[in-house]
């Protein structure tokens, strides 16, 4: 517990993702459905949230594609639409749907999109450093400014980098009762913790 403690607490800069869950742990309604939606950052998820209630997690389950979440988040935000709805994203992920917030905008379903951005596609990137010492085609565009395609779109969102204005971010989310995407700048180099490569 307190490597945890350490971790959704964590000060860093770059921002670990972990700290991002300790953030958004304390913000929660007992009724939030939070979906995941691709990759490493979505890894930190699985272990750090825990929904207070059956059926208010989702994913693609571990074969599942990227890009599954925004549609998951418009189905969650139509079927309870008095809780919060929260969508956690790699940013491969968010390349893959980030248009459909077009629909998000259009239906007046304010979903609180959390991308984690460490501008590589992470859960191949690591795994490759580890089996082969080096990676190939697993690097992304360095600080994409996904908070502006949302904004865009017709939505609101902004970057973090720095730790402390995590949570003051995710208030602004959650008040904005509109499609508001937070977009973090997390630190490229630290990984997910497998005790496996899967291989």
């Amino acid at each position: 517990m307190t490597a945890d403690a350490e971790v959704l607490g964590s000060t860093v800069d770059p921002i670990h993702p972990g700290r991002i869950y300790g953030e958004l742990n304390q913000r929660l309604a007992d009724d939030a459905v939070v979906i995941g939606d691709g990759g490493d950052f979505v890894s930190f998820a699985g272990k750090f949230i825990e929904p207070k209630r059956p059926g208010h997690w989702l994913d693609p389950g571990p074969y599942g594609c990227l890009g599954t979440g925004l549609g998951y988040a418009m189905a969650s935000a139509i079927a309870k639409p008095s809780s919060q709805t929260v969508l956690l994203m790699g940013d491969g992920a968010a390349g893959f749907s980030l248009m459909d917030v077009d629909t998000l905008v259009r239906h007046d379903l304010p979903v609180v999109m959390v991308v984690g951005n460490n501008s590589a596609w992470g859960l191949e990137k690591h795994p490759m450093r580890l089996l082969h010492q080096y990676d190939v085609l697993a690097d992304l565009q360095p600080s994409t400014r996904y908070d502006e395609v949302v904004r865009a779109l017709g939505g609101a969102g902004e970057t973090v980098t720095d730790p402390e204005q995590i949570g003051p971010a995710l208030d602004r989310a959650f008040d904005a009762k509109v499609p508001y995407l937070v977009n973090v700048l997390t630190d490229p180099e630290i990984a997910y913790p497998r005790a496996t490569t899967g291989l």
